[in-house]
Formats: C-alpha cells, sequence, structure tokens
C-alpha cells in the first residue's frame, strides 16, 4: 500500500478487489474485505460478488456515524446488501452462489 487514500477511492478500490486505506487508516480493503475500524462491512464472495453488510440504524446495526456512511457508501459498489444478523454464517456466504 504506497498512498492513502479519501474514502471513495478505499471504496471503488475494494470494488475493483484492490488493495487500499484511507488517510486516516478508519477504512481499509485487501481486496476482498472491507473493513471500517476493523469491522468487516464487506466482502468477496467465491465467485467475485461483493457483499456489503449494513451496519447502518435503518438496518437496526448502527455502530457509528462514519461505519454507518462507509456502509452506505459501499453499496454503490456492491452487488448485494444484506442485514448482519442474517450473515452469521459469514463462511457460508462468501462460498454461496449468488443469483443475478
Amino acid at each position: 500500500m504506497s498512498k492513502l487514500l479519501r474514502n471513495e477511492q478505499v471504496i471503488k478500490a475494494w470494488g475493483y478487489s484492490n488493495i487500499a486505506a484511507s488517510h486516516t487508516g478508519s477504512l481499509t480493503s485487501n481486496g476482498d474485505e472491507l473493513r471500517s475500524y476493523g469491522l468487516l462491512i464487506g466482502f468477496t464472495t467465491a465467485q467475485g460478488a461483493k457483499i456489503v453488510l449494513d451496519y447502518t440504524a435503518p438496518a437496526g446495526h448502527f455502530r457509528s456515524q462514519t461505519t454507518s456512511c462507509h456502509c452506505g457508501r459501499a453499496k454503490a459498489v456492491s452487488d448485494v446488501v444484506i442485514n448482519p444478523s442474517v450473515a452469521r454464517g459469514l463462511d457460508a456466504w462468501k462460498d454461496a452462489e449468488i443469483p443475478f
């Protein structure tokens, strides 16, 4: 990771499966996972689908205003948005066939 980026750039990088980190380090992508303050908010399935875990107040899983903003922006590049309580068996989701 050579360059620290704006949040929008980190999210776009995750959408393209690239490694990135925000200038504050609060939002990171290892290419497969997107994390807000270390909390997994997005992941990539075996088929390459981008899944966002909805850590927002309307979904009933609010963590912080910043994490909520990160999730909201990540939704724009995701294939599927799911409620975190539905994704308890994350390993099953990562290997799941996502119908499009």
